[in-house]
């Protein structure tokens, strides 16, 4: 487990305790989540042996893919409050 996952846990935990802006938390929190995310798909490709090479780069292209969605869905480095609506 990467060295940024501790803390993006303890960010989330400390949510209220800290009295941070949500927009501030909430891009450190996702910074490091994506460290987290980022230093695994890394990690994986390094390791020999466990899995076929093709297969071990598409399951860490879909990690990375999912990743991107979900910041993307998320606009996390907006600085809005609410989200508009969908129609």
């Amino acid at each position: 487990m990467s060295r940024s996952a501790f803390p993006a846990a303890i960010l989330a935990a400390l949510l209220r305790r800290l009295r941070w802006r949500w927009w501030a938390w909430r891009l450190g929190h996702t910074s490091l989540a994506v460290i987290t995310v980022v230093g695994s798909v890394v990690h994986a490709v390094l390791i020999e042996g466990t899995m076929e090479p093709v297969t071990k780069i598409l399951l860490c292209v879909l990690v990375l893919a999912a990743t991107a969605k979900v910041l993307f869905d998320l606009r996390v480095w907006t600085t809005q409050t609410h989200r508009k609506a969908k129609s």
